[in-house]
């Protein structure tokens, strides 16, 4: 079992440097292509995020996704991880740039601007890591902890009208070690 670990450690470590680089590429590809979010949409989440996240924020619609698949995808398909293909993806987080298939729900949003948030406090290294060695301890991208943070704020946004502080929350899951 400890050697498993250390395993995955290891492998999570060396891929989150492709893995990174992906996400920082398409970032920087893709940033000038979007749009703010408007400021009703803003005005709607400031209980939620910081202004800073807000106004940072870009947003690409475009139906296929205008990213490539990652390189990585199919080794991840041939170690029989359940890595989801493009086609089968709403939208994706980039750092700080959400490609959209179509107009964001407001849930959808809320979830993708959770990851903006995590991505920000954690940077595109240190995310791109635990993203990727969540995704080989679970084998499946539903149980990576990354995902399941922002699913549970989803959530929560979505059943109890109350407003919180989403970084106060990701700050949470990190000091307590859940990524």
């Amino acid at each position: 079992m400890r050697y498993t670990q250390l395993l995955l450690g290891s492998a999570a470590s060396v891929l989150a440097y492709p893995v990174a680089y992906y996400i920082g590429s398409q970032r920087d590809r893709l940033k000038y292509l979007g749009i703010a979010l408007s400021e009703p949409t803003k005005t709607q989440l400031a209980g939620y995020f910081r202004q800073a996240d807000l106004d940072r924020t870009r947003v690409v619609e475009s139906d296929p996704l205008p990213i490539p698949a990652p390189p990585f995808r199919r080794t991840a398909r041939r170690l029989g991880l359940d890595f989801p293909e493009l086609s089968q993806v709403a939208a994706i987080t980039l750092d700080s740039v959400i490609a959209s298939r179509g107009p964001l729900g407001s849930s959808l949003l809320f979830h993708e601007l959770v990851h903006v948030v995590q991505f920000r406090l954690l940077g595109v290294k240190t995310f791109a890591r635990l993203y990727t060695r969540g995704f080989l301890d679970t084998r499946s991208y539903d149980g990576i902890p990354l995902e399941r943070c922002a699913c549970e704020l989803e959530h929560r946004f979505t059943n109890d009208p109350r407003p919180f502080d989403v970084e106060a929350e990701v700050a949470a899951w990190m000091e307590r070690n859940r990524f």
